[in-house]
Order: C-alpha cells, then structure tokens, then sequence
C-alpha cells in the first residue's frame, strides 16, 4: 500500500511524460524499414542509330519516418547503348556519388529522406540495333536492407534501304535513248551509316549506254552500278539515278528490269529489289480500222490507215502489193516522219472493162465437103486453068474456109478483172530499220 501511496504521489503530467516515452520506444522496437524502390526509362520509347536518348533513374524511400542511407544501386548497360560524351547528367541523391563509365553507371553513398525521392539523369549513346533491354541490380540502403531492380527497354532503329525503279511510256524496237530512272529512299528510322550500292540487271534486248548519279554517285557500266558514302538520313531520298538503254530489234513484247540497292547498315534486306516491267512496241505500227473495200472496175475506192511512229527511223513511205490486174495504189500524204499518230489516206484505182467483140469457133462445113474441095483445087491446077481461074477458084475456097470458122460467141476485152483480192499496204522508214503491213480486203465488181 505504501508503495502504490508512493505512485499515486507522482504528478499527473509527469506520469504522462513517462507513459509516452515507455510505449514509443515499445513501438520502435517492432518497427520494420522497408527498402529503397527504384524504377527507370527512357525518353524515348525508340531512337537511331548513333544518336542518344535520355536514361533516368528515381529511388524512393517508402517509410514515412525513416531516412534511408548509404543508398547504393549499378547499372550496366546492354551491348548496344554506351554512355554519350558528353553524357550531360544532371540530379544528385546527396551526398552520393553518382560514377558513370562507358557502359555503366552506378550510386553510392546515397541519402533518401523519409517519404521523398531523389533522381539522375544521363545521355546513352546506341551503337548497335534493335530492341536494347536495361536491368539493373538491386537497391540498397543501411537501414532498409536491399530493394528491387528497374527494367527499361528502348528499340534502336536503323536505316531501310528501298528501290524503286520506273519509266515513262512504252519503248520501241529499235529504239535508242530510252531511260529508266532509280531512286533509292531511306525509309528507317536511322540515317545510313555504310556505303551504299545500286546494281542493275538489265534483260535481253536492252544494252546499257549511259548511267547517271546528280553528283555524289559513282557509276559504271561494267558492272552495271553506282555507290556512295554520304549519309541518307531517314526519310529522305538521294538524287534520282537515270540509266540510259538501247531498244534492239528483236527485244520482246515485253520485257522486265531489275534494280537492287544495298548496304547503308540496315537491318531489313527484304525490301531492296525493285522490277519495272516495260512494254515494248514496234517502232512503226499501221492499222487500217475499215480494212475491205468494194469497188465498180473503173472506179476508185480509198480508206484510211493508221500510222503509228515514233519519228526516230527517218521518213516513212508506202506501197501497195498484191493488187489486181490494172490497178494502182496512191497515199496522202505520200510520206510521214513525225512521231504519233498520223492518218494516212490510200486510194485503190481500177481500169474500166473494154466492150464485147466476136471470137472464133470450130468449123461448121461437113469434113468430107472441106477434103472434096481441096481436091477440085487440085484437079484444076493439074488441068492447067489459067492464072485467073486458078486465082478465082482459090479465093472461092478460102471463103468457104473463112464460113467454116464464122460463129456467134464473145469475151470481155481488157481491164481489171472481177473478183476478191488481198492488198498488202507496207510501210517502211527510210533507213530501213522498221517495217510494219496490215491487209485491204478488195473486190472488184
């Protein structure tokens, strides 16, 4: 009792001062620190080739009531990211010290005060393509112990090389001077970082003569190819290549070219072929749209031919073969030499028919009548008449002859004949390179 007189003695505030103390120091001593957390990223979600993104690093101290010291982090960094010079850091977590090497950085010594961060920053440089994915070690700190590790990513991205290859309108055979045109485009998200090359492979019938880069490709014929080194930035496109080509006569219908680009330090070759296939025509065409004709012998029929040309051949001149009897063929214009097409009139004219006149027939007079005859003549030429009897009876004999041979039959004189010709109009140039025909269907009535 005099013990508890004792405590009861004791003043009420201090009572209370030492109960506060008593159960603050009980709850201190279940108390459990956690851990630093820390977490990273990048600036950007993906970046080119020999540039540099932005790395930040933010560690924060989870306990509402406990600073945390000698916090403490490394991070090394996958093969294609490096530190940039100048790696521009920036932040602190005093009084850490923050040390970045080539292809790590780490923290030491770090403070973080209770229910705060702290963060740095620093510039990577990418040096190799890709998907590049950076974990670092865990965090530590005295008096939380040891924390969780951060995982960032960012994609590295690197030039794509594509080819187009085009022309313009159909070629002729022959033909020279005809043109292609190449452009090569940079269609990644990295500018070029390697020399690049176009090679061409040209088809049958077509035979390079000229290959032309703006300045900076170096081009030749043998082999068929231009290079360069300046960097492509991405997006954007190096000056248009022009390969000139001659047509030979015997090239196909058609015909394909194929263009391939290379190098630059891309990643993705799938895409660097390109094909242009190209139509190729004759030099010089001729269609006749009315192709048959009909006409009265002595009279003219005319339709008209379509000549197609591309002017490079010299002056085209027709002609006509195949044509009736005593007919002719005329053109107007008689000539063509401009490219296009040009109509062309040809005119088919006949030669009227003569009138009917009588033709002779077999004998009428009776064999044995013609040998009885012959031998009165004879018989009177032995009996020795005189000149004028033997001149009277002879004439009397070739009339009878001239009787024999009289009839009443007939033919058609002289002129173009009636019936159904195929007239073959030809076009040729002047130099003899190409030739084109199409077919009149004629009748003559």
């Amino acid at each position: 009792m005099s013990g508890a007189r004792k405590f009861a003695g004791v003043p009420t505030k201090l009572c209370l001062l030492l109960f506060s103390l008593f159960m603050s120091a009980a709850t201190g001593l279940g108390q459990v620190v956690a851990p630093p957390t820390i977490v990273k990223s990048f600036s950007a979600a993906s970046v080119a080739l020999n540039n540099s993104v932005t790395l930040t690093f933010t560690i924060t101290n989870p306990n509402p009531a406990t600073d945390l010291t000698g916090v403490s982090f490394n991070d090394t960094f996958p093969s294609g990211l490096i530190i940039a010079n100048p790696d521009s850091l920036t932040g602190t977590c005093d009084p850490g010290v923050i040390t970045p090497s080539v292809t790590s950085i780490n923290l030491a010594g770090g403070t973080v005060l209770a229910s705060s961060s702290c963060s740095f920053s620093i510039d990577v440089l990418a040096i190799s393509s890709g998907t590049q994915v950076n974990t670092t070690d865990p965090v530590t700190s005295n008096e939380g112990g040891t924390g969780n590790t951060a995982t960032a990513s960012v994609d590295v991205l690197v030039a794509d090389l594509t080819i187009t290859k085009t022309h313009t309108g159909n070629f002729a055979r022959p033909q020279t001077g005809a043109t292609y045109t190449i452009t090569v485009t940079n269609s990644g998200g990295g500018d070029t970082s390697a020399l690049v090359t176009v090679s061409d492979s040209l088809p049958s019938g077509l035979t390079a003569t000229a290959l032309d880069g703006g300045p900076n490709w170096n081009c030749t014929l043998s082999p068929l190819q231009c290079s360069r080194g300046d960097v492509l930035l991405a997006g954007t496109s190096y000056d248009p290549i022009t390969l000139t080509v001659n047509v030979a006569a015997n090239a196909g219908s058609s015909v394909t070219n194929t263009a391939t680009v290379s190098g630059g330090g891309e990643a993705t070759t799938s895409n660097d072929t390109a094909t242009d296939v190209t139509q190729i025509d004759a030099a010089l065409q001729v269609a006749i749209p009315s192709s048959s004709l009909q006409v009265a012998a002595g009279s003219t029929a005319s339709t008209t031919i379509n000549v197609n040309y591309n002017g490079a051949l010299g002056a085209v001149t027709f002609a006509c073969s195949g044509l009736p009897a005593l007919a002719t063929c005329s053109f107007n214009p008689s000539s063509v030499s401009a490219a296009g097409t040009t109509p062309v009139s040809v005119s088919i004219a006949t030669t009227k028919r003569s009138a009917i006149f009588p033709t002779p027939q077999s004998p009428i007079i009776p064999p044995a009548l013609l040998a009885l005859m012959g031998l009165t003549i004879l018989a009177l030429s032995v009996a020795g008449l005189k000149k004028q009897k033997m001149r009277l009876a002879m004439g009397l004999a070739g009339a009878v002859f001239m009787l024999a041979g009289c009839g009443s039959s007939s033919k058609s004189g002289s002129g173009t004949p009636a019936g159904t010709s195929a007239v073959l109009v030809t076009a040729s140039s002047a130099n003899g390179g190409a030739s084109a025909t199409s077919t009149i269907t004629l009748t003559v009535q």
